[in-house]
């Protein structure tokens, strides 16, 4: 009984964010001056932010796409100590603890090792029981304290969990999002996205509990769903959808998204009744909605054509600011097309594997004064009878787009061709294109702004980094690193990484200027980068 006694009379310890919402604990003492009361508390909002960023990502990310770096656990552990300090921190604390919760399976630090052992360890009362599953167990927790306080539900924006939690856990998962009446994201197993009859009474919990639902996704076997949205009037803010492998006609189509007013984001993947009639400015149809980022996977039915049609109509054309293009109709050598009649698009990406060589004709450059940022994989397979592979072709149309000045402000170039940061070194001023004086000239007479070119072959998995800066600054010159996996050359330039800058020469091609010994590269304009994070701003 003494044994009994003892556990009896042991306190409880609070678990999680189960705990936290229900009494606020008692100022610390502190035996010198709490200057924070003077802060107003946006301020002290924002102080907390830096403690736990993924409290702030507003974001409709999964929990995979939405990964940061360090330990988000860790990071909410010290969160909710921050509530224990003053009542004034806490309820500063809570308000981010419960506003975008993520579910972690583990600690992303060394802790998890201590961790993982004490849960696997059998207890005095359960010599034979399994090893805790953690996101399940912090799953139930925050269920537990949002159904017991509306007032903390009432604060739940989003919700995000692994992929296994959210695939074992369906009937939590409904008794959960049941009482946050203002969610807008939350990671949903897969099979509700086809109306799998499993998730049934989640999807009808999603519809009756969360009017404010801002992401969702229809799959194959969702055909019947998607069409009865007309009238339906459900989640009439979603702002990002995604479509996969519907079977529906183009009215389908066009009814379904004019039921989202405030759709900006869409996703079209992998659509066989998909072509350019979706597009087309008809009558009959409801208007295409203006987007601001559209996606087409796997969509060979749609064309050049299409996508000008879209954009023929003045809304759709100020509206695109990002446009991502892989393996559908529109071929490379029909995107000067669509540039022109796009003036708002700063993010293009294509990806493509093309069999047969640019075409021979006289195509006009790559146009655009607003493109920032292009993302252009063209690959095709290797060379075969001692034939170059017919990609070459596509990255020499590109680089004859750079030199004729047709994208100013484009800073920031991906490509699928490990040769062509030397390509474009080698490419010669103006009057020596085509190899000499008689030869064809491009128009504008090379580049003139700073470009960032990160090029990757088809058996590498990194991205080697190149900065261009035409423009020959006397006296200074750049050493910043070229590649992220230090690409093997030869020791002249510097050992066996390859430490280099390419700089113009006056004449519209470039210089290429290895490092001093001992030097930490910087870049050809003088300044130095602080991070190898810098390098993808």
């Amino acid at each position: 009984m003494g044994l009994l006694d003892r556990l009896r009379a042991r306190p409880r310890r609070s678990a999680g964010l189960a705990t936290e919402h229900q009494t606020p604990p008692r100022s610390a003492k502190t035996t010198g001056r709490d200057y924070t009361r003077k802060l107003p508390r946006p301020v002290l909002a924002y102080i907390f932010a830096y403690v736990c960023p993924h409290t702030v990502d507003n974001s409709y990310e999964t929990s995979e796409e939405s990964m940061t770096d360090g330990c988000m656990l860790c990071d909410m552990r010290d969160l909710a100590h921050c509530a224990l300090v003053s009542k004034r921190w806490y309820l500063e604390a809570r308000a981010l603890l419960y506003t975008n919760v993520r579910i972690d399976p583990v600690h992303y630090c060394e802790l998890e090792v201590e961790l993982a052992a004490k849960r696997k360890r059998r207890s005095f009362f359960d010599r034979n029981g399994d090893p805790i599953d953690a996101p399940q167990v912090r799953l139930e927790f925050f269920m537990r304290a949002v159904r017991e306080s509306q007032g903390l539900a009432n604060m739940v924006l989003s919700l995000r969990m692994p992929y296994m939690t959210r695939e074992a856990n369906k009937a939590n998962i409904a008794r959960t999002i049941s009482v946050l009446p203002h969610l807008r994201f939350v990671d949903l197993p897969s099979g509700l996205f086809s109306d799998e009859p499993a998730c049934a009474a989640l999807k009808q919990e999603l519809m009756a509990r969360c009017p404010d639902l801002r992401r969702m996704s229809y799959r194959h076997g969702a055909e019947g769903g998607f069409a009865r949205l007309p009238g339906s009037h459900l989640w009439v803010n979603l702002e990002k959808l995604e479509l996969s492998g519907l079977h529906i006609e183009a009215v389908t189509l066009r009814s379904g998204l004019a039921s989202f007013p405030h759709i900006s984001d869409l996703t079209l993947d992998d659509l066989p009744w998909l072509d350019d009639s979706a597009f087309a400015v008809n009558g009959t149809f409801p208007p295409f909605p203006a987007l601001k980022q559209l996606t087409l996977r796997d969509t060979p039915n749609v064309t050049a054509s299409g996508l000008a049609a879209l954009l023929s109509v003045p809304i759709n054309r100020k509206a695109l600011q990002s446009l991502t293009l892989a393996s559908t109709g529109v071929l490379p050598s029909t995107l000067h097309r669509i540039l022109p009649v796009a003036p708002q698009l700063a993010t293009l990406s294509i990806v493509q594997e093309v069999t047969r060589s640019f075409p021979a004709e006289q195509v006009p450059p790559l146009l655009s004064k607003s493109l920032r940022l292009l993302h252009y994989e063209i690959t095709s397979e290797a060379e075969t009878n001692g034939l170059p592979p017919v990609a070459v072709t596509y990255y020499t149309y590109l680089i004859s787009s750079l030199m004729s000045r047709a994208l100013p402000a484009l800073r920031d170039l991906y490509v699928r061709d490990a040769q062509f940061p030397d390509t474009l070194l080698l490419a010669p001023p103006p009057r020596l294109f085509g190899g000499g004086e008689n030869g064809p000239q491009f128009a504008g007479g090379g580049l003139t702004q700073p470009l960032n070119v990160y090029s990757k072959g088809l058996d590498e998995l990194e991205w080697n980094f190149t900065p261009y800066d035409p423009d020959p600054a006397f006296g200074r010159r750049g050493t910043r690193p070229v590649s992220f996996h230090e690409a093997q050359l030869s020791r002249s330039w510097g050992g066996d990484a390859r430490k280099s800058v390419l700089v113009g020469n006056g004449f519209g091609g470039f210089l290429a200027v290895p490092a001093d010994d001992g030097e930490r590269p910087q870049s050809s304009s003088g300044y130095k980068r602080s991070s190898r994070q810098d390098l993808w701003r």
